[in-house]
């Protein structure tokens, strides 16, 4: 089974389905990410986007490999992201790229701009992907996959409808985080905890809801044809 992690920053990833991502990779799954933006805003360290950008995506590149996944970097510019025919053009193709029978992307209604825009595209591209007349540069695909919402930061608006215990992979979840160093200054300029602190109450949190230890919580999306399968998830 191949499965889908589209997300709108490098590290968007680790924080919120890395461990379900892992658990995928231990059932013998294919695993592929792909980004939006390339967080070309997210640091006051480097003198450029550029800089930041190729930092991020070396990141990104680093704790994909701790999951065994396969990146795609769409390059669209952070805090900018906007639903244009040339977004839903790269996603489309992200989406043909990896072939997924599940897909995990950002809640459409989550209150970051650049995670609301990734979430809403994908969303209604959905029935899209299988159209050969559809612009794209990928061959239309004929799987239906399942898409699935992971969390907003810190769960503000977030109600779960479905959980993945994470708690035997997480530690590995936090050293796939890890690999983003660039962002524990930058978080420190706006939240009051430590990236890697936010990760653990979160996740413990949601295992709490769970009756688990760590876990990553969902949402379906639902439109005819597309039903979710909650059999996918692991």
């Amino acid at each position: 089974m191949n499965v889908l992690a589209i997300g709108a920053h490098p590290d968007d990833i680790e924080v919120f389905c890395a461990g379900t991502l892992l658990k995928y990779k231990q059932q013998g799954h294919n695993i592929f990410i792909a980004l939006t933006t390339s967080g070309n805003i997210g640091s006051n360290e480097y003198e450029s986007r550029e800089a930041i950008a190729a930092q991020r995506e070396q990141e990104q590149l680093d704790a994909a490999k701790l999951m065994g996944a396969e990146v795609r970097f769409l390059r669209f510019d952070d805090q900018g992201l906007q639903d244009t025919p040339e977004l839903r053009r790269a996603i489309i193709n992200a989406i043909r790229w990896a072939n997924p029978d599940v897909i995990l992307v950002n809640y459409p209604e989550d209150p970051s701009t650049d995670h609301a825009i990734t979430g809403k595209v994908v969303s209604q591209v959905m029935l899209s992907i299988p159209g050969k007349l559809i612009p794209a540069d990928e061959p239309p695909i004929d799987k239906n996959p399942s898409l699935f919402y992971y969390g907003t930061p810190v769960g503000i608006g977030f109600l779960p409808e479905v959980y993945v215990d994470i708690t035997d992979v997480y530690e590995l979840k936090k050293e796939a985080l890890a690999m983003h160093t660039s962002q524990f200054n930058w978080m420190d300029v706006y939240q009051t905890h430590n990236l890697l602190n936010i990760l653990d109450i979160t996740d413990k949190f949601r295992g709490l809801q769970a009756g688990c230890e760590y876990a990553e919580a969902f949402r379906a999306f639902r439109l005819h044809g597309y039903m979710p399968n909650f059999k996918l998830l692991p």
